[in-house]
């Protein structure tokens, strides 16, 4: 006959065996919890291709060129490489923390599902593919996380969704036209409305298509120079011009001139190189800046389906596209936007 203490016994093994029974039946049972890599086998070094796609089945693709990362959909336009390879240590370094799911029906609900997904992100290593599906967050900065062929989800940490953007802009250098404004000295739009010139008066501009009697109305320009010195691309398109572009009849063409900073030559020896740089600083507090005039031509074609409209400067080779309220600056200008009537004047006695 058992006593008091071996029946508390008993039923604490019961309740631990009950216990275990619940947490196999919720996990599936059978499966390794031990701390190691989802992505085992695969170091940063060895990717040299690798997409991700979110929820909305926008999706990017990635290559290795010989100088780094490119797109190879935009004829290789370069990447910034630091940055993707920031992300893919993260990627590579997730680790299986803690079991969540091993249950099919529960990958919904963790956003973890073929078809149901925060992030799908394929890579491919040496000849190895790895398909691996990012859902929703378990904490700061924790990420659950299922690799393709297997139905473990681990809560992993480290990595968010959220710093894998489908934005081809943050993944590249998107100054796509990038001068002081001070540079600048002439600008001139041409449209559907008609033709606008602008240029520089010492440190005002001047409107060139003013009727006699008419004043500038200048409330425009800033924005005029604003978007004509510095333009942000959406993504790069490539180096071909396809039909579709719309460049041979544009929206808008825009000439701009500038001045470039003339960088003086030293002619020093290489033993006179201390003695050069303290008299380059003398000279340079006394000298004044050379400069020489260059010039660039900004051409606006068609809006595509997203919104974005084509751009093509004749100082870059790819054609990109940038938003339509960088465009319409030019786009929509007209000559009424830039002229106000003079002011009356007091009759005479």
């Amino acid at each position: 006959m058992l006593n008091r203490s071996n029946r508390i016994l008993l039923a604490l093994l019961g309740a631990q065996i009950i216990l275990l029974a619940a947490t196999a039946l919720l996990t599936g049972g059978g499966e390794s919890r031990s701390l190691a890599p989802l992505l085992a086998g695969i170091a940063v070094e060895d990717i040299d291709h690798f997409s991700f796609t979110d929820d909305l089945d926008n999706a990017l693709t990635f290559a290795r060129g010989d100088a780094g990362w490119v797109l190879p959909d935009a004829d290789d336009f370069p990447l910034d490489s630091a940055k993707i390879d920031e992300i893919l240590a993260k990627l590579t370094g997730l680790e299986s923390r803690r079991l969540v799911a091993s249950k099919p029906a529960n990958f919904a609900r963790l956003e973890v599902k073929e078809d149901d997904f925060r992030r799908r992100i394929d890579l491919e290593a040496a000849g190895l593919a790895r398909r691996l599906y990012l859902g929703g967050s378990g904490g700061v900065d924790t990420v659950y996380a299922r690799l393709a062929e297997r139905n473990m989800v681990y809560l992993a940490s480290g990595l968010s969704s959220w710093e894998l953007s489908t934005q081809t802009s943050t993944w590249l250098d998107a100054l796509y036209v990038n001068l002081p404004q001070d540079d600048l000295l002439e600008i001139a739009v041409r449209n559907a409305q008609g033709s606008f010139t602008f240029r520089r008066d010492g440190e005002g501009w001047l409107y060139a298509g003013l009727d006699e009697g008419s004043v500038f109305e200048d409330t425009r320009l800033p924005l005029i120079l604003r978007n004509a010195a510095s333009i942000r691309m959406q993504a790069p398109l490539g180096l071909d011009a396809l039909d579709d572009y719309g460049l041979d009849e544009p929206q808008a063409l825009v000439e701009v001139k500038y001045r470039q900073l003339i960088e003086a030559e030293s002619d020093a020896a290489d033993g006179d190189e201390a003695q050069a740089a303290e008299d380059s600083d003398e000279a340079s507090l006394e000298a004044t800046p050379q400069y020489e005039e260059r010039a660039f031509s900004l051409t606006f074609g068609a809006e595509l389906d997203d919104g974005d409209i084509v751009l093509k400067s004749s100082a870059a080779d790819y054609y990109v596209l940038v938003r339509d309220t960088t465009a319409n600056v030019f786009i929509d200008l007209r000559h009424e936007d830039l002229v106000k009537p003079p002011e009356p004047q007091p009759a005479s006695e």
